[in-house]
């Protein structure tokens, strides 16, 4: 088309449509025009409705089905010829139908896929025969409509489905973590009443056989006495430990934080178990770096340890020379180290020595007790901010360490 002086129009289209009102034939031809237009648009909007519906569905329920049966209904108004269009959506062994379906050969479908697997199909009929359009009666639009609806389901479907996994991984996993916490109350209701039938007739006899061992006259009777003594002394020590670990795993145990000076405690340790080292055929020297920080933690339970770890010692490496302990400060922690120079410890028996009721294997043989007691250094050490963990090769000794935090200086003030 031409302007009046011969040159290409650049009129568009709507401006041809306003020159079209003043014309004869021209006028027709715009109507006509104007009513396609109209109608497009119309199809359009007909088309938005529907991706906008959907969204409206899927903000609404959980559930697929719902969601599935929703937009089945909002399908055939999206359609050019709403009155006579049915639709369904097939999703695995399931149907979702408008109430008007059935199959005919006036039909359009897309596939369902979600993360590269075809889920199902979306389909749209019409029950009536109609013109001849881009896709038999089907505009070209209302393929990419279907289309836009297949891809979204498919997005919706793998997203509720991951929802639905995730919320069934986390009731189980809370039906895990209830009958977890049941079963470590039940273990702990079970140790306290274990402690209390072992603890009345303990006392009696720690009391009662310190007395006769005070109070015997010959000597032997006294020496015998005093192994009894010795022996409910320990065995009182193993009751409370086993006691303490159980309410340990369940965060009931409590520490008393304050600060406290680490060479003397050690230093009295060592006092206290030199007998017992005597016994065990070592010599435990005792290594301080100077000036060795004040620390803060629970005196009694890092005492705890530290006997412990000894009495490990003086069973695992008996005859195996000199037992170090030392103690290095830090900015933040002091390490104390435990070192021996006996059998060692294999790099698989390390991973399980801190878990609880670990017996480790000594000389190709599992060794006695209840396997608790580096279980409960651990649980105690680490209730006081610290950490514990352990070095060795076999044949070449072991050392444990463990640390307090130190007493900072503002602290102090």
């Amino acid at each position: 088309m031409r302007d009046e002086n011969g040159e290409p129009s650049t009129r568009t289209g709507l401006e041809e449509l306003h020159r079209g009102e003043h014309g004869t034939g021209a006028g027709d031809a715009s109507e006509e025009r104007l009513l396609w237009l109209t109608r497009d648009l119309a199809e359009r909007v007909k088309e938005l409705d529907c991706l906008y519906g959907i969204s409206k569905v899927v903000d609404k329920t959980d559930s697929i089905d719902d969601i599935l049966q929703g937009v089945v209904a909002l399908l055939p108004a999206s359609w050019q010829y709403p009155e006579v269009t049915c639709a369904r959506i097939r999703l695995r062994k399931k149907q979702f139908e408008t109430a008007n379906f059935r199959e005919t050969e006036w039909r359009q479908a897309e596939s369902i896929t979600a993360n590269g697997r075809v889920l199902g199909r979306v389909e749209v009929c019409y029950l009536t025969r109609k013109p001849q359009l881009d896709e038999g009666p089907f505009l070209s639009e209302e393929r990419h409509l279907i289309h836009a609806v297949a891809e979204r389901l498919g997005k919706v479907i793998a997203r509720k489905q991951a929802e639905e996994r995730l919320r069934s991984l986390y009731r189980r996993e809370r039906h895990l973590r209830e009958g977890l916490q049941m079963e470590m109350r039940s273990r702990v209701d079970m140790t306290r009443q274990l402690v209390h039938e072992l603890k009345t007739p303990l006392t009696s006899l720690v009391a009662t056989s310190q007395l006769l061992r005070d109070e015997a006259r010959d000597e032997a009777l006294r020496k015998l006495a005093g192994y009894v003594w010795d022996s409910a002394r320990r065995l009182d020590s193993r009751v409370n430990e086993l006691h303490d670990l159980a309410k340990g795993e369940l965060g009931m145990l409590e520490v008393q934080v304050g600060p406290f000076e680490l060479g003397g405690l050690l230093q009295s340790v060592l006092d206290e178990t030199k007998a017992l080292a005597d016994q065990s055929g070592v010599a435990v020297e005792l290594r301080i770096e100077a000036p060795l920080p004040a620390v803060r933690g629970d005196a009694a339970r890092v005492r705890q340890v530290v006997l412990n770890l000894l009495s490990n010692v003086f069973k695992y490496a008996a005859e195996s020379g000199t037992v170090t302990v030392s103690a290095t400060g830090g900015e933040s922690f002091v390490t104390v180290e435990v070192h021996d120079q006996g059998p060692g410890i294999s790099r698989q028996q390390q991973k399980y020595l801190f878990d609880s009721y670990y017996a480790p294997v000594h000389r190709g043989r599992r060794t006695g007790g209840l396997g608790i007691g580096l279980s409960l250094c651990k649980v105690l050490v680490e209730l006081q901010g610290g950490k514990i963990w352990v070095r060795s090769r076999p044949g070449k000794g072991a050392s444990f360490f463990f640390t307090v935090p130190a007493l900072q200086a503002d602290a102090a003030t």
